[in-house]
């Protein structure tokens, strides 16, 4: 950061205009004190030699005090934006590629579906088969939004049935359809042009092998494509990060290519960045930026394809994007996390200021002493400077406090916003799932069988456990009849319960009310016998057949250590400081990190401005919870796409994010 400051002062000094005001008020000060000490000097000649040198001491001191001031406030400045960048940066990056883990968990799971297999696996197709199967896809596409296309491919290369219909796909030349064909990996992505969707000058695509089921050989019968909405995806989170931002926000492939950008006019799709650092400065079509870069954490272990994220922030003068101004006036006294070396300044500055004033009344008992009151004016006017000093020095420091508060203030909101986003987005997916395997064939053809039949009964849990294997965010997935008996289960532990009636905070009760195979419920995040007696969400969804309800699907969601990875993710860079939690708006703990002092099913007592703030929402603040005072922010759910937006389901969530105050 030292480096990068020396080498490009002047540049940062226009970002900054803050601190190169205060240089320039400073610099006008130093010249009037200059002229007023000549004055003095010329029109004195009585006044003592040592006077005039404590003056020029003085003088001394307060220049280089400025020198530390100036260095220190552009240090704390860029400091302070390099965070905001690195947060954002981090966020382009690592949304997207948590999303595109779930993606190689559908096209490993879509490509065993066994309509897939039963209509590739016909030497012919014909008109009806493959409406069917066009519908088949049409109603994972309404489930799982993110897909623009899905296109079953034969080994011959030829396209059997595709979702986008208005843009038929006729070359599947694309060398990646002979690697899947080989089948050496579960699935394939990749990120770039693709004749699979000639109209994209960029697709991203995940491919995987289907084969035939293994008592018939297992051999490959052809190709599953899932087209994701990468750009669509990239323009709503730059929509989200881009508020009050005046920087160009980027997703980078691993060679530092653009692959979207927030304003392509200004930074288009493939333009190289030549970046030797994650902090560095650039100079695009003849201006400069500063520009801040991560790498993908990964998730789960899934790096991806090693993409970056990029934030080009112009050298204009940057715009304050305080959370509450009117709270960091006063805040900023109570907040403990300031930098020590700058509250020195602003004490040294006071001593110094108090050493001129016995320097100028030491010059007035002088003047007094040499009948020299012609130079009494120089030394007021002296006085004046130095005091004029100190108040800059003052004021810079007080304003970069409540910079610093602000900035804080909105690093913990951010990463509160970005917690409740994670969240969201996630539990989108469990939304899905239980639509989608409530359509599973098997499920519609032996749900009603299953209490008479063994054999209904072991393939009907044979399927759940193959999908709770692939899918291990739930401890079991069971599926029960149309008066809630529970005829199948995933997890083994479950079997005595075989039978039963699904417990009523299930919530399966609720499945009798859904009138689409769009639709879903979900229990109350309340202690469930099926989850140890600890909270959790129950997914359920309607099994049915031409409109009549067979039964439902329960997806017992592995809460507890979910919620906890979720939010260890968001304060993992922060050293231990910060801690996170997920609570409703009655105060209940959802979930918490690590490190947090509350445990899930706690309930917080907060001020209204936080349980009542408005969905979508986010803030930040000092609060006391249960006497312990935190810098705190929070972020209410808004959902993601159609998933509490669109789908009556609400359950309105908060992130809270804090860091304890302590006093030094």
């Amino acid at each position: 950061m030292e480096v990068l400051i020396q080498q490009n002062k002047e540049s940062l000094f226009t970002l900054f205009q803050s601190v190169n005001q205060h240089q320039v008020n400073l610099g006008t000060l130093n010249t009037w004190w200059d002229k007023v000490a000549l004055i003095g000097k010329i029109n004195s000649l009585n006044v003592p030699q040592s006077l005039l040198v404590n003056m020029l001491e003085t003088k001394a001191e307060f220049a280089e005090l400025q020198a530390v001031l100036i260095e220190n406030l552009l240090s704390e400045q860029l400091l302070q934006q390099h965070r905001r960048n690195a947060a954002v940066a981090q966020v382009i990056v690592d949304i997207p590629n948590r999303n595109l883990f779930e993606r190689t968990a559908d096209v490993g799971f879509l490509a065993t579906d066994v309509d897939l297999t039963n209509y590739l696996s016909q030497p012919s197709r014909s008109d009806n088969e493959r409406s069917e199967i066009q519908a088949r896809l049409q109603e994972y596409a309404a489930k799982y939004t993110v897909y623009d296309d899905i296109l079953l491919i034969d080994v011959n290369g030829d396209v059997t049935a595709q979702l986008d219909t208005l843009n038929p796909v006729t070359d599947t030349a694309d060398p990646i359809i002979s690697d899947v064909l080989k089948g050496s990996e579960p699935y394939y992505e990749l990120c770039r042009y693709s004749c699979l969707r000639p109209n994209q000058p960029l697709s991203s695509l995940f491919l995987a092998p289907i084969r035939a089921p293994e008592q018939d050989g297992g051999h490959i019968l052809g190709v599953l494509c899932l087209s994701f909405k990468l750009e669509d995806e990239m323009a709503a989170l730059f929509g989200d990060l881009g508020q009050n931002n005046q920087a160009i926000l980027a997703l980078l492939d691993n060679k530092g290519n653009v692959l979207v950008s927030s304003q392509p006019h200004l930074l288009a799709r493939d333009t190289a960045l030549a970046l030797n650092g994650d902090n560095q400065m650039l100079t695009l079509d003849n201006r400069r930026y500063l520009v801040t870069r991560a790498k993908t954490r990964g998730y789960q272990g899934y790096m991806g394809l090693g993409w970056q994220g990029c934030v080009l922030l112009p050298l204009v003068p940057v715009k304050n994007t305080s959370v509450d101004a009117d709270a960091e006036v006063i805040d900023s006294k109570r907040w403990n996390g300031f930098s020590p070396t700058l509250k020195g300044i602003q004490r040294r500055s006071k001593i110094v200021t108090d050493d001129l004033d016995l320097v100028v009344l030491n010059g007035r008992i002088a003047a007094a002493r040499s009948d020299a009151d012609e130079f009494i004016p120089i030394l007021e006017e002296i006085r004046k400077i130095g005091r004029q000093m100190q108040t800059i020095f003052s004021d810079s420091v007080s304003q970069l406090m409540s910079t610093a508060l602000s900035t804080h203030f909105n690093d913990l909101s951010f990463d509160a916003a970005l917690a409740i986003d994670i969240m969201d987005r996630n539990l989108y997916e469990r939304a899905n799932d239980c639509r989608w395997w409530a359509l599973t064939s098997k499920f519609i053809e032996l749900i009603d069988s299953a209490h008479q039949s063994d054999d209904a009964q072991q393939m009907l849990g044979d399927i759940l456990v193959y999908i709770n294997d692939l899918y291990t965010v739930y401890t079991c997935i069971y599926l029960y009849d149309n008066q809630g008996n529970i005829v199948a289960a995933s997890n083994p532990d479950f079997a005595a319960r075989i039978g039963e009636t699904a417990h009523a905070d299930s919530h399966w009760q609720g499945v009798k009310t859904l009138n689409s195979p769009q639709q879903y419920c979900v229990s109350e995040f309340v202690p469930s016998p099926y989850y140890n007696n600890q909270h959790t969400y129950i997914y359920n969804a309607a099994i049915q057949q031409q409109s009549t309800l067979l039964g439902g699907i329960g997806l017992v969601f592995d809460s507890t250590p979910q919620f906890q990875d979720m939010l260890n993710d968001v304060v993992a860079g922060s050293d231990g400081k910060r801690i996170a939690v997920y609570i409703e708006r009655s105060g209940k703990v959802v979930g918490a990190c690590q490190n947090a002092p509350w445990q899930v099913g706690d309930t917080l007592t907060l001020p209204g401005e936080v349980t009542q703030l408005e969905n979508g929402r986010q803030g930040a603040g000092l609060y006391s919870i249960e006497g312990v005072e935190f810098t705190m922010g929070y972020a209410v759910s808004k959902g993601y796409r159609e998933y509490k937006v669109a789908d009556n389901y609400h359950n309105d969530i908060i992130a809270l994010v804090a860091e304890v105050n302590n006093r030094d």
